[in-house]
């Protein structure tokens, strides 16, 4: 019984001793070192503090996680993440970096860093470094200490703020406009109309083109461009017809679509721009018999189309009045029915 129990102790002892030769063994290739980007720099000035951990990839190591400061007068700005990358040797490389700084200036010891390895702890050799202040030139005389330049204000910087100024004005006096016409009981928007009956406008323009004999002076192609334009502008405010961006073709066509019912009418206007694109593109120089023929159809055309306005006269006094008739009820009459297209 002795005997086994001293085996006993014997292989315990012998088993404690081998697992120290063999954290011993791993301990020699866990390595670490500390390393600053430089040893001298000035008071608030930024350093790089790199650490580096050699391991092998089957033992744990743990890496410290950094306060806020080293020591009392060191400081950490910035600690990185870890970064492990394989050796060729089958070892893991870790680092991690710090950016430092001090604010006094003097003759600083940075102590080991210390690394965790199963129950034992390896650190880093100890770093030396100097901080220095900054010279100051004593046979200087003291200076105070200078104000901030006031930077001149930019455009950019200005217009936002005048933009939305003027956008608030505009939106102030729209709804100023919008609440004088409701007490008014005046619309909103008032529809374009023109001053004039449109065969009134286009009779007179045609008496002054009439006058102006520019195809007796040799102006055949401004004669015809400005009675084609007449007619357009005539159809433009007597039909609602867009007619100065279209084609002559498609000005007949558009008349035709709306229900335009006088065939003599649409003849006269449809010859009068034919002849006039024949002589604004074609270089067509018509008869002098045919330039009155034109211009005579023109007033033709208007006078047939204008639009009359009869004003039906007051009722007495006392007299019945249907439901839908009103006193100086104003009737609308056309020779042709006309939409707006």
């Amino acid at each position: 019984m002795i005997q086994v129990l001293k085996s006993y102790k014997l292989n315990l002892l012998f088993l404690v001793v081998l697992s120290a030769f063999y954290n011993v063994g791993y301990a020699q290739r866990v390595t670490v070192e500390a390393k600053m980007d430089t040893t001298e720099f000035l008071i608030g000035d930024q350093v790089g503090l790199e650490l580096k951990v050699t391991q092998p990839n089957n033992v744990f190591v743990g890496i410290p996680i950094f306060d806020a400061a080293l020591t009392k007068e060191i400081e950490i700005l910035e600690q990185s993440e870890n970064d492990t990358s394989l050796l060729e040797n089958g070892d893991w490389l870790i680092k991690k970096r710090l950016l430092i700084t001090a604010f006094d200036s003097g003759y600083y010891v940075l102590p080991p860093i210390p690394v965790l390895y199963y129950s034992d702890t390896i650190k880093s050799e100890p770093l030396a470094f100097i901080i220095h202040s900054v010279k100051v030139d004593t046979t200087q005389a003291i200076k105070d200490i200078k104000l901030p330049y006031s930077a001149p204000i930019s455009f950019a910087e200005i217009f936002p703020w005048a933009g939305g100024s003027l956008g608030l004005v505009l939106i102030l006096l729209v709804i100023i406009y919008i609440i004088r016409k409701i007490k008014r009981n005046e619309p909103v928007i008032k529809r374009f109309k023109p001053r004039e009956p449109a065969h009134i406008i286009a009779l007179r323009d045609l008496s002054r083109l009439k006058d102006d004999k520019l195809w007796q002076k040799d102006k055949i192609k401004s004669y015809y461009t400005v009675l084609s334009d007449i007619l357009r502008m005539y159809l433009w405010n007597r039909y609602a017809i867009r007619t100065m961006e279209r084609t002559s073709e498609e000005i007949l066509q558009s008349l035709k679509n709306s229900d335009f019912k006088n065939e003599d009418a649409f003849n006269d206007l449809k010859e009068i721009f034919y002849t006039s694109d024949l002589v604004k593109f074609a270089k067509f120089k018509p008869i002098a018999d045919e330039h009155e023929k034109c211009i005579n159809g023109a007033y033709k055309f208007v006078d047939n189309t204008k639009l009359i306005v009869e004003e039906k006269p007051a009722r007495p006094a006392g007299g019945e009045e249907s439901e839908n008739e009103e006193n100086n009820e104003k009737i609308e009459t056309a020779i042709p029915l006309e939409q707006n297209i």
